[in-house]
Order: C-alpha cells, then sequence, then structure tokens
C-alpha cells in the first residue's frame, strides 16, 4: 500500500456543489441545504455546481430531476455548472460517470488500498447479530483483510460473489468543521468499508469522493447526518492523493415534534407551498434565517441582501424547527410590505398556474391549492380586475390563495343560494335596501369611490335601518358572501352596471 499525502493546496477559486438524489421531490431541507451552498458560493466569488446523484436506479427518475431544477429555479438559485449549463467538470449524472469511478477504483486497487472480500450476507449478518448480544458496536471483524491476491484471484475466478472493501489504516481521522470545530474519530471505530458492490456498481462514499475530486469541490456544506460518512471519505481522499475540502456539517430540519422533517409534518415541498400560496423568497428567506437570529427587517431580504450580509458559518448548532405558522406570518408580511402593483402581478400569476381563470365560479380556495396541469391565463378583464382588486385585499390576506375565498365572486355572475339567501332574507329591511341602494347607485352622477361611500353611508338614516343591517344586507347583495374586501370599494370596482344589476337580482329574491 503506498503512501499518499494526507493533504494538498487547493488553486483557484472556491467551487461548491449541491448534490441532491432524485428519488422523489426536493424536500424542504434538501432546498435549504442547496441556498446555504448558494450564498456561501456566491458570497465567496466562486463556482457552483449542481450535480445529480442517480445511482439509484430503482427510485430515481427523471420527473424528479426536472422537479429539482424547477425548485431551484423558482427559488433563484442559478447554478455554474450543470444539468443545462456543461462546464469543465461534467458529466453531472453519476450515472453517466461509471468510467470516471473504475479508473479511481483500479487506481486505489493498484495502490493497495482495496481488497476483496468474499464474506456472505449471512456471515456478515451473524457478526452483526453477536456484536449486539455482546452490546458493541459492529464493525467488520477484516476476515479477508489478509487473503493473499493470488487466494483472492482463484476465488474470484471460480465464480463467487465479491465486495470490494477499503483498508482502513491505524490510528485517527480528524478533521475541522466550519461551525463545529474539531472532530476526531477513532478508525477501530470505522473497520474497512465496501466501496464496490457484488454488482461492480460502487458506494455513495467513494463515488462521492471521486465526484468531488474530479470536479474540484473546495467546501462541502451539507446536514449533520453525513458526519459520520466524513471520516470514510477523508480517508479515501488522502487515498487519492487528493486535497480534502473543508466541511460544514448544518443542524438537521425538524418538525414543532423535534422529529425529522417528513411528510407527516404536512406540506415539506416547496411547490406544495408555492400551490398553497406561499410566495417562493418568503420560503427561501425563511429556511434561510432558521439557524440564525432573527429580526422583521429580514423578512424582505433579496437574494443579493443575503449573498451580502448572511454568513453560513455563523449558523447555529442546534437542530432547526420548521413551523409553518411562523411561514404563514412572514408570508402576510411580506404581501403587506409589497406595493399594489407587485401585488397584482403576483396575484396574476399565482391564479393563473392555479386554472382559477378557467372556471372562477368553480375554484374554491382549499387549504392546499392543486394546480392543475396546464394554466390557463386571463382574458384581459380577468387580469385587469385581478389588478385592481390587489390593494383590496392585500391587508387582509397571508396566502395568496386567500384572495379566492374574498375576491372570486368579482368573477363571475351573482350566486345567491343556501346559507347565505337564509342569511339574507333575515337581515332586517334587506329587500329595500338593496332597491334603494341600485337605485341610488344607478342615478348617481359619475362614479367615483367617494360618492358610493356617500350613497351607501346615507342609507341607514334614509330607511331607518341599522348600519349593520344595511351593510350586511349590500355585502350579501353584491357578493353573495359574508366576507369581502371593503364594501364601498368593492361596489366602486364592480362598476355602476354589474353593481347595480347584482343589487336588484338579489333584492327579487326576497
Amino acid at each position: 500500500m503506498r503512501d499518499s499525502p494526507t493533504s494538498a493546496a487547493f488553486s483557484g477559486a472556491v467551487c461548491v456543489r449541491f448534490a441532491p438524489s432524485p428519488t422523489g421531490y426536493l424536500h424542504l431541507g434538501g432546498a435549504r441545504t442547496a441556498l446555504y451552498n448558494y450564498v456561501f458560493t456566491r458570497r465567496h466569488g466562486g463556482i457552483f455546481i449542481l450535480r445529480i446523484e442517480d445511482t439509484d436506479l430503482s427510485r430515481s427518475t427523471d420527473e424528479a430531476i426536472a422537479q429539482i431544477v424547477t425548485s431551484l429555479s423558482e427559488m433563484g438559485l442559478d447554478w455554474d455548472e450543470g444539468p443545462g449549463k456543461p462546464g469543465s467538470h461534467g458529466p453531472y449524472r453519476q450515472t453517466e460517470r461509471h468510467h470516471i469511478y473504475a479508473e479511481h477504483v483500479r487506481r486505489l486497487r493498484d495502490d493497495g488500498w482495496l481488497y476483496p472480500c468474499f464474506c456472505s450476507a449471512e456471515q456478515l449478518e451473524a457478526e452483526r447479530q453477536r456484536a449486539q448480544a455482546e452490546k458493541r458496536s459492529w464493525v467488520y471483524g477484516g476476515a479477508c483483510r489478509e487473503l493473499s491476491s493470488g487466494e483472492a484471484e482463484r476465488r474470484i475466478a471460480a465464480g463467487e460473489p465479491w465486495t470490494l472493501r477499503f483498508r482502513v489504516p491505524d490510528g485517527v481521522t480528524s478533521f475541522h468543521d466550519m461551525l463545529r470545530g474539531p472532530v476526531e474519530v477513532d478508525n477501530d471505530t470505522i473497520g474497512d468499508f465496501i466501496v464496490q458492490r457484488s454488482d461492480g456498481t460502487i458506494t455513495y462514499n467513494l463515488a462521492v469522493v471521486v465526484d468531488d475530486v474530479t470536479m474540484e469541490i473546495t467546501h462541502v456544506i451539507r446536514g449533520d447526518d453525513h458526519i459520520s460518512n466524513t471520516p470514510k471519505q477523508i480517508l479515501i481522499y488522502r487515498a487519492l492523493g487528493a486535497p480534502v475540502p473543508s466541511f460544514l456539517h448544518m443542524p438537521l430540519l425538524f418538525g414543532t415534534d423535534k422529529k425529522k422533517l417528513s411528510k407527516r409534518h404536512g406540506a415539506t415541498q416547496l411547490e406544495q407551498l408555492t400551490a398553497m400560496g406561499y410566495l417562493p423568497e418568503v420560503v427561501r428567506n425563511y429556511l434561510c434565517f432558521l439557524s440564525t437570529e432573527f429580526d422583521e427587517s429580514m423578512i424582505g431580504w433579496t437574494l443579493a441582501d443575503l449573498v451580502d450580509r448572511f454568513d453560513v458559518e455563523q449558523l447555529g448548532r442546534s437542530a432547526s424547527i420548521f413551523d409553518p405558522d411562523k411561514l404563514r406570518w412572514m408570508n402576510a408580511r411580506y404581501i403587506r410590505e409589497l406595493d399594489a402593483a407587485a401585488l397584482g402581478e403576483r396575484l396574476v400569476e399565482y391564479l393563473t398556474r392555479a386554472g382559477f381563470y378557467g372556471d372562477p365560479q368553480r375554484w374554491v380556495a382549499p387549504d392546499v391549492a392543486p394546480i392543475p396541469g396546464t394554466a390557463v391565463a386571463p382574458e384581459p378583464r380577468q387580469e385587469e380586475l385581478t389588478r385592481a382588486v390587489a390593494p383590496l385585499v392585500q391587508e387582509k390576506i397571508e396566502l395568496l390563495s386567500d384572495v379566492a375565498g374574498l375576491a372570486a365572486w368579482f368573477f363571475h355572475p351573482l350566486r345567491l343560494h343556501g346559507d347565505a339567501l337564509e342569511r339574507l332574507r333575515g337581515t332586517a329591511g334587506a329587500r329595500q335596501t338593496l332597491q334603494a341602494a341600485a337605485a341610488g347607485l344607478s342615478a348617481l352622477e359619475g362614479w367615483h369611490l367617494e360618492g358610493v361611500e356617500a350613497l351607501v353611508r346615507g342609507l341607514p338614516t334614509q330607511l331607518e335601518v341599522k348600519p349593520k343591517a344595511v351593510f350586511a344586507a349590500l355585502r350579501l347583495g353584491m357578493s353573495g358572501q359574508t366576507v369581502t374586501p371593503g364594501l364601498f370599494e368593492s361596489l366602486w370596482l364592480l362598476g355602476r352596471e354589474d353593481a347595480v344589476r347584482r343589487l336588484e337580482a338579489a333584492a327579487s329574491l326576497l
């Protein structure tokens, strides 16, 4: 076994990678990892590589890769190299890098770092059970470590199944974590580990090191569930005589029950959250600030602000808690701070993606608004109305989807039935209120908000009906529901003709 350098100097720029496995949708923990890698890279003027670890052929899908690309793009995390952006470090899918792995396996084997292991699964399981019975941690016992090359070749030629194991040297393996400080592991607790399976495929620990070496990765930023892999990977770097990158293991993302974030915690994917009406930049900022001190001024930070002002190396070490209530509060605050034109633009985009404009009469805002496969673009009048509605709902909505519950009625003729009709029939003076308002609006000189408000405010005195009853009748009569944007603003926005038509239609049902 030849000696290899234990460290070497990196040359060139900082180079960082995000390497998701496309076995499902990119969850929020993965999105957060990508964000921290991106911010660190841009802060240091480096290269950001998107790498796809798709060696799990039974579970990896092209659909998941497309979703990962879409999610990163929606958060504004553009990569310098990766799918769609070829560069000097490709290819970027592990399934296209087998020849590179084979070359490094040959090197490691020729240098004596790898040896064939013929231990069966049954033998290894028996070792594990003995260790468990003796209440000790199990590591491979090294039964095949000292086999002669001749004996190994004979058994391979005889057709015995075999794997390749890495020969872990005596001593300790240590590294400096950028967040946690010094980490040291006794090599006796690692044991010789498999780097190539019996079917010829290589394992994660070897693949990730070869990828990082050939892509010239200088910094690895990932979850602290990878800390146990790091000593094994460092041993492989050193065996290859390659520079060992700097490591930062960030705290994992947990739910409010202090358990690792998963489907049981509800929406855990960016697409689910944006379908519900969250803004991607709010989700991005929320994820970024989970492990750091937070103040409300940070809600509106741009991506450029994050790069300029956020230091990944100052993260806390405790597990980060994903709190949907706080995310919703942040989203509401962000919506309040948008100017009306910007909110109108976001509402048009959201309602288009949600398929709202295809049939507003049937569109209901559920807790998780589904987004059909085909978006429906608005007609000019629908788009104009959406933008006009934006300032009316801005102080009332927390999610973009909330606009449907408040204002979908603007987009279709009056529907007044069921509970709404019963409420209207039970409102004192409803019929005379609706008729008087329709007549007054029809005769109103000009059409402006002030005139509409003055007319409506004068009705209680004119009709000798309590203001609460007047306003309730008009709200139900114009919209068919009890909760709407401001009454005066809504009547004005409907326009004279539509407002009068709705109120007359409601009166005719009483």
